[in-house]
């Protein structure tokens, strides 16, 4: 029988840690005048957020809603959940005007 020897405990740098809570991912507005990469997002923050940030950011008009959708996909990112369970790092998402017709 073999004797059990402790392994040595693994050990996370702060910086590693960091970057498992945010993440970057590329955004254009919907005219594809405008383009940025996000960097260092909060994984947890609301998708609709990140759209008024990156409006702001963008110098877009801030008195409209924006809202992002998923390049890869074409689907809308649901506002509420944070982005990061929507998207993965290095993502292309399109920022756009929200609209509401009817």
């Amino acid at each position: 029988m073999k004797a059990l020897t402790p392994s040595p405990t693994k050990t996370v740098s702060p910086g590693a840690a960091a970057r498992r809570t945010t993440f970057s991912f590329l955004t254009q507005d919907v005219t594809g005048t405008h383009s940025l990469e996000a960097k260092d997002v909060p994984r947890s923050s609301p998708a609709g957020a990140i759209a008024q940030a990156l409006a702001s950011k963008m110098s877009l008009p801030e008195n409209i809603p924006w809202t992002l959708r998923n390049d890869r996909t074409g689907a809308y990112l649901d506002e509420q959940s944070p982005i990061g369970d929507q998207i993965d790092s290095g993502a292309k998402v399109t920022l756009t005007p929200k609209t509401h017709l009817g």
